[in-house]
């Protein structure tokens, strides 16, 4: 019988054939939801295993894409160790896998071959570009991808000297992997209502990528009419000094203008025509900012934040991650928890950031050891 306290994906059983970043990140997201994520890793074990820092054997990043999950090593080219992957697949709700695309099929893995033994399968995958088309067989790596989207480049246009500017973080990969499962939970929401037919779900990382950058950044080339109306380009980001840091905000409606003018101590500001609606904001958002800097500057952060808290504001200080994990409000969220482990002492991890009324997240494990669960999941 189903407890309605139950985490959301509790007896869901996957399998993942992946590696870095985007394919274990959405496993991880679905162990957090309560499946059970069985990782088959190569005998050199993934290669994110390789990075720094680590605490003894056990790198800081790979726990951050895998925890509670459970680890098991096969060599994909041996017939034997093949055929206990096929088996797992065989007893899988979903697999998720990131080679490159017709790895999977070479190996003898592919959706067609299991699907007449597991009808439900969901065969979840991701690839650089796509399955088809030119680029399919190049290997592809979140840095490739935001060069390719034209991201970069168009962050560089904000710049002096217009050198492409990209984003640090591996953005790409994560939102590749929330994408996959999205579709993932979507395939086994319709496996549920048509009677247990499972399918197979593809995301390349080109396109999960563009379709959460491209939207704000393609409004010229929306209407593609030749007399369509084209704007220049808006820095709408646009960090303030204070006396002992900075500040970031956004300014949309007039009594939010009236409350960063008062917050800055620049109530002259009410009233100019630069600033008189929210279309001339944004056309003189530099000099917007500039302005209040004027006044933010001669105060300290903390009075400027408190101040604009009282005047409805959005606005908040620029936080070292130091910053973030003693914030009052990220403190009383529990956005970030340490579970302790007797192996590798106190481990930081941040919270599965939906909250359900009746379903219970539990978060408990850290990431696995290479093969440490090999016994336990191959007896079986």
């Amino acid at each position: 019988m189903i407890d309605p306290r139950d985490a959301p994906c509790k007896g869901v059983r996957i399998v993942e054939f992946a590696t870095m970043v985007s394919g274990p990140f959405a496993g991880q997201m679905l162990c957090d939801l309560g499946a059970e994520v069985i990782k088959i890793e190569p005998v050199s074990g993934d290669p994110m295993r390789a990075m720094h820092p680590k605490q003894g054997d056990l790198p800081a990043f790979f726990q951050q894409v895998n925890r509670n999950k459970k680890s098991v090593s096969l060599d994909l080219k041996d017939e034997a160790d093949r055929e206990a992957a096929r088996n797992l697949c065989l007893q899988a709700d979903v697999i998720i896998e990131n080679f490159r695309p017709g790895v999977m099929d070479r190996l003898g893995l592919s959706y067609e071959s299991l699907r007449g033994d597991n009808p439900g399968l969901i065969f979840a995958s991701i690839t650089g570009y796509g399955s088809e088309g030119p680029y399919k067989d190049r290997p592809a790596y979140d840095h490739v991808i935001q060069g390719l989207v034209g991201v970069m480049d168009d962050f560089g246009q904000y710049s002096d000297d217009k050198a492409p500017v990209p984003v640090r973080n591996f953005l790409v990969d994560k939102v590749a992997s929330t994408t996959l499962t999205q579709g993932i939970l979507a395939a086994l929401l319709a496996r549920e209502r048509n009677g247990g037919t499972g399918q197979t779900v593809s995301v390349s990382l080109l396109e999960a990528y563009a379709a959460l950058m491209l939207p704000a950044i393609m409004i010229n080339h929306t209407f593609q009419n030749e007399d369509a109306e084209r704007i220049r380009k808006i820095d709408m980001y646009h960090p303030i000094r204070t006396q002992d840091g900075y500040v970031i905000g956004h300014i949309q409606t007039d009594a939010q203008f009236e409350g960063m003018c008062r917050t800055a101590n620049r109530d002259e500001l009410i009233g100019d025509e630069r600033f008189k609606d929210a279309w001339s904001r944004m056309t003189h958002y530099e000099s917007l900012w500039a302005e209040m800097e004027k006044g933010t500057s001669k105060q300290d952060t903390r009075t400027v934040i408190e101040k604009a808290a009282k005047y409805g504001v959005p606005l908040a200080p620029v936080n070292t991650i130091d910053d973030f994990f003693s914030d009052p409000q990220v403190r009383y969220n529990k956005t970030w928890f340490d579970i302790e482990d007797p192996d590798y002492g106190t481990i930081r991890n941040l919270c599965y950031p939906v909250r359900f009324g009746t379903s219970q997240i539990r978060i408990e494990h850290r990431a696995p050891r290479f093969c440490e669960h090999q016994d336990e999941i191959l007896n079986k």
